[in-house]
């Protein structure tokens, strides 16, 4: 080796060693400063493929893996707490919780939380007994309605403006925060229908021990779903890198990639 190639070799690496500090420097001034401690999600941990507990006792989930790869990119680590679908919407709305995610848009939350961009489209439906002709022949939710048939639904979610309403003046909803015991209680015939997302309803029905029930053709609500991040912890500036990262990952095609796989195949084909 000449010493002309030697002394070149040498600087090349040294050059490398420079652009890998820069680059490091930069990542560590571009760091927002919500990411200096851990951000808080609140979960229930039962809403199977989006976010659950594995066998292994570890958070995963279609939603989940998503969130924590654009807040790696941020450089931000994140903390998983459980509680109630219910309790998780208060204490985020208290600041004490970060980031919620699964989330439709509407005008009470928008005054409460900064809305990511929309990273997915989710369908509401219903699950029904197989032997309840009536439910079956509906075609509407004032149709359920006017059969005076009791509801289960999750008191924190949003279902549309039709649904909502229904709330304020029907008097047949049966609140529980667990799709698995929602539909424990449609298979005892103590609630008539079981609302909920459609991917949601059809493994909870595949994986579950109580049969005989299935899922209604007709779509209560659709919508797009965000994270949301609690505006008392969360900076817009926040928002807007968290949402580049996403727009990136829409463009690019891999964002698609997180909502195919365990949950999804032979479900609602």
């Amino acid at each position: 080796m000449s010493p002309r190639y030697f002394s070149l070799t040498i600087q090349y690496f040294i050059f490398s060693l420079l652009v890998l500090a820069c680059a490091q420097i930069n990542k560590v001034y571009s760091a927002t400063p919500e990411c200096k401690n851990n951000l808080v999600l609140s979960t229930t941990s039962n809403w199977f493929p989006y976010i659950y507990k594995s066998e292994n006792q570890l958070y995963e989930g279609f939603d989940l893996a998503l969130l924590r790869d654009i807040l790696n990119e941020m450089g931000c680590n994140l903390m998983v707490v459980q509680y109630p679908e219910r309790r998780s919407l208060f204490e985020i709305s208290q600041g004490r919780f970060d980031i919620g995610l699964g989330a439709s848009k509407n005008k009470d939350r928008i005054k409460l939380h900064h809305y990511s961009s929309p990273y997915r489209h989710e369908v509401n439906r219903f699950a029904y007994r197989n032997n309840d002709i009536d439910i079956a022949q509906t075609k509407s939710l004032q149709d359920i309605i006017k059969l005076n048939k009791n509801i289960a639904i999750n008191l924190a979610g949003w279902y549309g403006e039709e649904l909502e309403g229904a709330k304020a003046d029907y008097n047949n909803f049966i609140f529980s925060d667990s799709i698995t015991k929602r539909l424990k209680m449609l298979y005892y015939a103590r609630v008539d229908i079981v609302v909920d997302d459609e991917l949601v309803l059809c493994n909870e029905l595949e994986r579950s021990i109580y049969k005989g029930m299935t899922i209604h053709p007709q779509i209560l609500y659709d919508t797009s779903i965000h994270f949301i991040f609690n505006k008392k912890n969360i900076s817009s500036q926040f928002v807007v890198q968290f949402n580049g990262i996403l727009e990136r990952k829409r463009n690019d095609g891999s964002l698609a990639e997180y909502f195919h796989g365990k949950g999804t195949n032979n479900c609602l084909s």
